[in-house]
């Protein structure tokens, strides 16, 4: 399940292996532009300062919401209301469309505003839908703590811890077994 706000929270990208390597994705033209491009958003690239420290800033507040979250904590009013801020750049209505193809009509969000202000609003609009109870105890964040990625935990009894078994999770499995060989001497 693609969440548009994972993805943007991801944008934070760290080297899971461990090797202290960062990259702050929302610097990069090319991701930007895929990221845009993934969820059918239009904004202008490149991006001006204002706005780039807007998302800066959308992100870090974003990825403390869902930490308190993940915790079971509820959330800072200030945070709260920051991101209703945001919310409301782009007030949503919902328009009826007809779809040739698939021979039928079908709903679409639509919005006065657009550019930035609008991909932040939508941004924070999937954020907002992430936060549904059915969803709550599915948001997960990577127990590998070079890592520490964003994910939809889609499993039937919702217990992964990884965001990937066969990357973060052998790594982790592999390091507490080398401990604990270590510990035996």
């Amino acid at each position: 399940m693609d969440w548009l706000c994972i993805d943007f929270l991801n944008s934070d990208w760290r080297d899971w292996r461990g090797s202290g390597r960062w990259e702050n994705r929302l610097e990069n033209q090319e991701w930007l532009s895929s990221f845009l491009q993934t969820y059918n958003l239009t904004a202008p690239l490149p991006m001006n300062e204002a706005y780039a420290a807007s998302l800066l800033q959308l992100r870090e507040r974003l990825r403390r919401m869902l930490e308190a979250v993940v915790r079971g904590d509820r959330f800072q009013e200030e945070d709260l209301a920051e991101l209703n801020k945001v919310l409301a750049l782009a007030p949503f209505h919902i328009q009826v469309l007809y779809v040739d193809e698939e021979g039928g009509y079908r709903q679409k969000q639509s919005s006065q505003a657009e550019g930035w202000p609008l991909v932040m609003a939508q941004i924070a609009a999937s954020f907002a839908e992430l936060l549904a109870p059915q969803h709550l105890e599915r948001i997960k964040i990577c127990d590998n703590e070079d890592c520490r990625w964003v994910f939809y935990d889609e499993s039937r009894n919702r217990v992964r811890r990884w965001c990937d078994d066969k990357m973060c999770g052998n790594l982790m499995k592999v390091r507490r077994f080398r401990e604990r060989k270590k510990e035996k001497g």
